[in-house]
């Protein structure tokens, strides 16, 4: 595994899923983590089994004052961040005709307008050091849409053309913005088999790729991954 012994990084939503996953496989690289989520026990018992270098920071993405407090707290302890692994994330499902607003906007702010405001926190230091990665977890659905996923699609789809734009203006800074579009996948604790009939990616899939870009030389910028299940059911 590649060795990350000077990177501190941030994943939001890494208490549980796809966010734990990596968190634990930065932690276990040699990272130091942060991690955030709304239950205060949920992310302090990931951080415990995570490993002594993993934090806890209580932060719901939905609020943008929860938000900018938490990366203050974060730089604070933890000092300069390398890496932020923007995560956390959700979707609420019904067709357009019945979709309440308050279920739009509350998706919206949590994959797009959140990403925003965390990327934006963190984004000075990153640009004052002339070097940093943002890493974007999004999804198939910001390139395909599908019935009854409008307003998730709606904002994975806006989650590309910002990222798109955003390494436009910081790539100058050394700053990687790389995009993470991953099929179904399967968030359990253990990956079981590596290969076969009838298996969809795994978290860990996810993680360990994360790693793998966080480790690359400076000089190297992979800006859009699909990411599939080799033989899914």
């Amino acid at each position: 595994m590649p060795r990350l012994n000077e990177v501190t990084a941030v994943v939001t939503g890494g208490s549980r899923g796809i966010g734990r996953h990596i968190a634990a496989a930065l932690h276990e690289a040699g990272a130091t983590v942060a991690i955030t989520g709304r239950g205060e026990s949920t992310l302090k018992e990931a951080a415990d089994a995570i490993g002594a270098r993993c934090h806890p920071f209580v932060c719901d993405q939905r609020d943008p004052a929860a938000i900018e407090a938490m990366a203050a707290a974060v730089q604070e302890r933890l000092g300069s961040v390398h890496l932020l692994v923007n995560n956390a994330g959700g979707g609420r499902s019904g067709k357009v005709v019945d979709l309440p607003l308050d279920a739009w906007r509350e998706v919206i702010d949590l994959n797009l307008t959140g990403v925003f405001l965390t990327t934006k926190a963190f984004l000075p230091g990153m640009i004052a050091r002339e070097r940093g990665d943002i890493i974007m977890v999004s999804s198939m659905s910001g390139k395909k849409g599908d019935p009854g996923t409008s307003v998730y699609n709606a904002a994975k789809f806006g989650l590309q053309g910002f990222s798109q734009a955003l390494n436009y203006e910081v790539r100058r800074h050394n700053i990687r913005v790389m995009v993470l579009n991953p099929s179904r996948v399967d968030t359990s604790e253990e990956p079981g088999a590596d290969h076969g009939p009838g298996l969809y990616l795994h978290a860990a899939d996810i993680a360990a790729t994360v790693v793998h870009l966080a480790a690359l030389p400076g000089r190297t910028l992979i800006r859009d991954m699909d990411i599939w299940g080799t033989n899914p059911p």
